[in-house]
């Protein structure tokens, strides 16, 4: 929620004024923003909700935001709802904002020039949302889930001209991660967080930097941006843990896709496991074997007791009353779609097991449930046909 922006008086060019260390400077902050998103957002309000306090820590506070249209930053929106001054990216030197003591960068995607860091008394400080120098990068959160870290975090550190994420370290939080988090959840997270340790490091600002670590040579990774490829599954290739990995790591932003026949389809709202129970896949090829050994023919699915139906879910194979159960002699081929009436999603048999899930968008069509897909599309041509790509 935006309030009212309180005036503040001039401010001399700090930037110029030489024989002063930082601790001869004292909060409030005189502070120049750089972002862009979502994310972005998230630190700048609680900077203009610090702005607005009698003995917060942020006394003039400006914006420097990219200038597209379609769609419209984020950040661009909140200057122009709270009425916040605003400078559109790149700055040239000449037109540079004066009077400033700190430049603080959350989400922004662009390098920021040594001339521009140094125009700083006290620099720059960016607001990187993973646990430096692991995932150094434009897609942290998203690699974290894709790799099923147990915990991230967020980390506030010096920018250095030329190169991302690499600067000393002034503080860090350890977040855990959850076996089910999605990368949209935690994002929002890490962002909260985020913004409230920046204002905790505001606060004794001349002593973080005076502290400040340089990042550990040891377990850097990257974490490069992300294109719709990656969500495409390779059915042959991955396995049910890579694929709920995937799943649960872009598809609040890339969801996951294969072809139908032909034609491109998203895979939406998948059955989720817990890892511990990954390990039950050997009884579900107990079941079928048992089932392909008394000779019966499948009734909508496998018969299991009621304590195994929830742990099977994306293992189990026998569909409908026409198919019968492969034992795991003459397993289907990976990228095999079936359809379970009862419990209503489809199934596709990857490296070592079955993944479900109970909707899909095919390409040029609304997104439909698993049932509408079954009836229109996998009941309608026959059984070796009945494959993703």
């Amino acid at each position: 929620m935006c309030v009212m922006n309180k005036k503040y008086g001039g401010v001399g060019v700090l930037s110029q004024r030489r024989g002063y260390s930082n601790e001869s400077f004292k909060p409030p902050w005189n502070i120049l923003f750089f972002g862009t998103n979502e994310v972005s957002v998230k630190s700048l309000e609680v900077l203009h909700e610090e702005q607005q306090k009698v003995a917060g820590v942020v006394d003039k506070l400006e914006v420097v935001t990219v200038n597209l249209m379609k769609p419209l930053p984020a950040v661009r929106r909140y200057c122009r709802t709270c009425d916040l001054p605003l400078h559109t990216w790149p700055l040239k030197q000449q037109q540079l904002p004066q009077g400033y003591h700190i430049g603080v960068v959350v989400s922004f995607g662009h390098l920021i020039p040594a001339w521009l860091i140094n125009a700083f008394p006290m620099g720059i400080i960016n607001v990187h949302l993973s646990l430096l120098p692991r995932w150094r990068g434009a897609a942290p959160i998203i690699h974290t889930i894709l790799y099923q870290d147990c915990h991230t975090g967020v980390t506030i550190m010096k920018i250095q001209p030329h190169r991302f994420d690499v600067g000393s370290v002034l503080s860090q939080v350890v977040v855990p991660v959850d076996w089910n988090t999605k990368s949209g959840e935690l994002t929002t997270r890490l962002a909260e967080i985020g913004a409230q340790e920046l204002i905790s490091v505001l606060r004794n600002l001349p002593e973080k930097l005076r502290r400040a670590v340089p990042q550990s040579d040891v377990g850097v990774t990257k974490a490069p941006k992300i294109s719709g490829s990656t969500a495409l599954v390779e059915w042959s290739q991955h396995t049910r843990h890579n694929i709920q990995a995937m799943f649960l790591a872009l598809d609040d932003y890339f969801p996951l896709w294969t072809h139908w026949q032909g034609t491109p389809i998203k895979l939406r709202d998948m059955v989720l496991t817990k890892p511990e129970q990954r390990s039950t896949q050997h009884r579900v090829k107990e079941e079928i074997s048992k089932c392909e050994g008394a000779q019966n023919d499948c009734h909508k699915n496998v018969c299991v007791n009621d304590k195994d139906k929830s742990e099977l879910s994306m293992n189990n194979y026998c569909v409908n009353n026409k198919d019968k159960c492969e034992s795991g002699v003459n397993e289907p081929p990976p990228g095999n779609v079936v359809y379970h009436l009862k419990s209503r999603v489809i199934s596709v048999k990857c490296v070592d097991g079955w993944v479900s899930f109970r909707q899909v968008v095919m390409k040029g069509r609304k997104p439909m449930s698993a049932h509408d897909f079954y009836n229109g599309f996998i009941s309608k041509v026959p059984k070796e046909m009945k494959r993703f790509t």
